[in-house]
C-alpha cells in the first residue's frame, strides 16, 4: 500500500466529517449522564471569524470527551440574527451600492435584510461544519426561528403582566448617525481632551451673575434651571432666585440640590433634563421642564432661539460661544479631559436624548441573579468574573428594549390612536393597526434590543417548557464565551433564566480571552489585522486550527496569534 509522505488534510477531513454526522455520532444517545453545551450563535451577517473558530473549538472539545464518556450529550447550533450589528452591516452593503436606508420602506428594509442574511448564514453553517463542530444541526436554531420569537413575545407578555416592563420618556443614549437609541452598556467611552466652559448667567435684577461651568455649552439652550450644593456657602445667598438665560428669552431658577459637587468647576450647574440622565433625575426631583433642543437628526430643534435651528451640533456650538464671548458671558475656557460615550460602530459621539421607550425594571431580576450567584449556584472560570458580576448586577440600571431600526423581533404593543396613554399587548405584529373594544391601535415600529431574545437562549433553542429537550438538557452543562459579553449577555440569561424558568440556566460559565493580533494588538477590520480562520484551514486543516488557537490557552487570558502553532499542529497530525 503506498501512503503519501505528508497528510493533506483536504483530502480527508470533509469526507470524515460527513460520514459522523450522517452516522448520527453527533446526537445525544449516549446512556450517560446529561451533557449539554447550547452554542452562543455566531452573527449570521458575514463569515465566521477566529474568535467564533476559538469558541467552537473550545466547545468542541468539552462535548467530544464527554460523548466519548458515554455521556448522553448534546452541542445545540445556532445563528443570531444579531440586530443592530446585521443592520450596520447591511447599511453599509447599501451605501456601496450608491443606496439609503431612507430609500425604502421598513417593510421592504425588513425583507432585503433577511435576504441578504439568509445569504451569508448558509456560508457560516458550511464553515461551523468545516471548523469541525460535532453539533446535532437538526437541532440548528435561528433567532428569528417562530419558537424564538413566540418565547420573546411571552416573556414581553408575563413580564408587562409583572409590571416589570414600562414605556417612559427618558434619557437614551442616541445615535443620530444610525437612527436608534442604545442600553448603557453598548455605549463605548474613551477620554477625550477638550475644554470646560465658564458662562456667567446675570440675576434678573442684574444686581449679580452666577457661573457655570459645562463641557457641552450647545446644551444650555435648554437649561430650565441653574443648581447649587446647599451646604455650599458660596450659594447660599442665590438659592431661591432667578437668572436670564443667556442667548434666549427664559427665566430659570437656582435651586439647591445634594447630586451638585461643589468641587466641580465653579459648583453651580445648568441643568437641562432633556440632555443628561443625572439632570433628568434633578428634574423629576424638582418637577421642571424638559426642553429637547438636539433632535434625533443631531440638529438643533424648534425649540431653541430661531438663529441656532437646523444646525449640527458641532456647528451651534461654535455659534454659541461666539456670541457669547460678543456679550462676554464667557468667563472663562480651560483645557479639560473627559470620558465621552461614542457608538461602538460608528465611533461617532453618543447624543443623550429624550426618548419614549420601552424598558425593563432591572432591579428586581437582578437581585435573584445576585442571590444564585453568591450561593455558588453557577460556577464561573476564572474566578475574578464573579466578583466584577456581581458589583454590575448590584448597580444594575433599568435596560431599554426598543430599537429605531427594520431588522429585529418586532415589540409586540400597539398604541391607541386617540390615547397615547394607552398600550396592548397583541402578537398580530404583521398588522399596522388592530381594532379592539371599537378602538383603533397602532403598532410600535420598534423593534427589540436583540440581546432580549439572545438572552433567552438557553431555555428557547430547549423550548421551554413541555419539550423532552427541556426537561432533558435543562439547566445546561456549561456556557462557553468571550469574556467582552460576559455582563451584556452571560448575566442577562442568569436574570431571565431565573425569571422564565426558576432556575439557573447553566452550572458552569467558562470566559476565554481574545485571540490577538501577533504584535499583541486587538484584531480589528479597519487595522486589516484580520485572520480568516477559513485561510488557515485551506493551509493547515481544521485539526491544526483547533489545536493551535486553543493549544496554551487558559481562561479569561488574550493569547496573541501564533503561526508557529498552527505549524506545530499540522506537523503533529502529519505524524498521526
Amino acid at each position: 500500500m503506498n501512503l503519501p509522505k505528508q497528510y493533506d488534510p483536504k483530502l480527508y477531513e470533509g469526507d470524515i466529517y460527513a460520514l459522523w454526522e450522517n452516522s448520527g455520532a453527533f446526537k445525544p444517545t449516549g446512556q450517560g449522564t446529561p451533557y449539554s453545551i447550547v452554542m452562543p450563535p455566531p452573527n449570521a451577517n458575514a463569515n465566521l471569524h477566529i474568535g467564533t473558530g476559538m469558541t467552537i473549538a473550545i466547545q468542541d472539545v468539552l462535548i467530544r470527551y464527554h460523548r466519548m464518556k458515554g455521556d448522553r450529550t448534546l452541542y445545540l447550533p445556532g445563528a443570531d440574527h444579531a440586530g443592530f450589528e446585521t443592520w450596520v452591516v447591511y447599511e453599509k452593503h447599501l451605501n456601496s451600492e450608491g443606496k439609503s436606508r431612507f430609500d425604502f420602506t421598513r417593510e421592504e428594509l425588513y425583507q432585503q435584510t433577511w435576504d441578504f442574511v439568509a445569504n451569508n448564514r448558509g456560508n457560516m453553517e458550511l464553515q461551523m461544519r468545516e471548523v469541525g463542530a460535532s453539533a446535532d444541526w437538526d437541532r440548528f436554531t435561528f433567532t428569528l426561528d417562530d419558537n424564538i420569537v413566540d418565547r420573546a413575545y411571552k416573556t414581553f407578555q408575563q413580564m408587562w403582566n409583572d409590571n416589570l416592563i414600562y414605556r417612559g420618556e427618558r434619557i437614551v443614549n442616541y445615535c443620530t448617525t444610525h437612527g436608534t437609541g442604545f442600553s448603557d452598556y453598548e455605549v463605548e467611552y474613551k477620554d477625550e481632551k477638550s475644554y470646560l466652559w465658564t458662562i456667567a448667567y446675570p440675576l434678573i435684577d442684574g444686581s449679580d451673575l452666577i457661573e457655570v461651568a459645562t463641557t457641552r455649552p450647545e446644551t444650555m439652550l435648554g437649561d430650565v434651571a441653574v443648581a447649587v450644593n446647599p451646604k455650599d456657602k458660596r450659594y447660599k445667598r442665590f438659592i431661591g432666585k432667578e437668572v436670564r438665560l443667556p442667548l434666549t428669552d427664559r427665566v430659570i431658577p437656582i435651586l439647591a440640590d445634594d447630586m451638585v459637587e461643589a468641587e466641580f468647576g465653579t459648583g453651580a450647574v445648568k441643568i437641562t433634563p432633556a440632555h443628561d440622565i443625572n439632570d433628568f433625575e434633578l428634574g423629576e426631583r424638582h418637577k421642571l421642564d424638559r426642553i429637547s433642543v438636539i433632535g434625533l437628526d443631531g440638529t438643533i430643534t424648534d425649540a431653541a432661539p430661531e438663529k441656532y435651528r437646523g444646525m449640527e451640533v458641532s456647528e451651534a456650538r461654535r455659534l454659541i460661544l461666539d456670541d457669547l464671548k460678543e456679550r462676554e458671558l464667557l468667563t472663562e475656557v480651560v483645557d479639560y479631559e473627559h470620558s465621552v460615550g461614542h457608538c461602538y460602530k460608528c465611533k461617532n459621539p453618543i447624543q443623550p436624548l429624550l426618548k419614549e421607550q420601552w424598558f425593563v425594571d432591572m432591579k428586581p431580576l437582578a437581585a435573584k441573579a445576585i442571590d444564585a450567584l453568591e450561593a455558588g449556584a453557577i460556577n464561573i472560570i476564572p474566578a475574578s468574573r464573579r466578583a466584577s458580576g456581581l458589583a454590575y448586577l448590584e448597580n444594575i440600571k433599568d435596560w431599554n428594549i426598543s430599537r429605531q431600526i427594520a431588522w429585529g423581533i418586532p415589540i409586540p404593543a400597539f398604541q391607541n390612536v386617540d390615547d397615547p396613554s394607552d398600550w396592548i399587548f397583541n402578537d398580530q405584529v404583521d398588522k399596522e393597526t388592530i381594532e379592539k373594544d371599537g378602538k383603533t391601535y397602532k403598532r410600535d415600529p420598534d423593534v427589540f434590543d436583540t440581546w432580549f431574545s439572545s438572552g433567552q437562549w438557553p431555555y428557547a433553542t430547549l423550548n421551554y417548557p413541555d419539550n423532552q429537550d427541556f426537561k432533558d438538557f435543562y439547566p445546561l452543562s456549561v456556557m462557553e464565551t468571550g469574556g467582552e459579553i460576559f455582563n451584556v449577555w452571560v448575566l442577562k440569561m442568569i436574570m431571565l433564566g431565573l425569571y422564565i424558568t426558576g432556575e439557573v440556566p447553566f452550572k458552569d460559565v467558562y470566559i476565554h480571552g481574545y485571540v490577538m493580533a501577533e504584535d499583541g494588538s486587538k484584531m480589528s477590520k479597519s487595522l486589516g489585522n484580520v485572520v480568516n480562520p477559513q485561510e488557515i484551514m485551506e493551509e493547515y486543516g481544521s485539526d491544526a486550527l483547533r489545536m493551535g488557537i486553543i493549544s496554551g490557552r487558559k481562561a479569561g487570558v488574550n493569547q496573541n496569534f501564533s503561526p508557529a502553532k498552527f505549524t506545530a499542529g499540522r506537523n503533529f497530525c502529519n505524524k498521526l
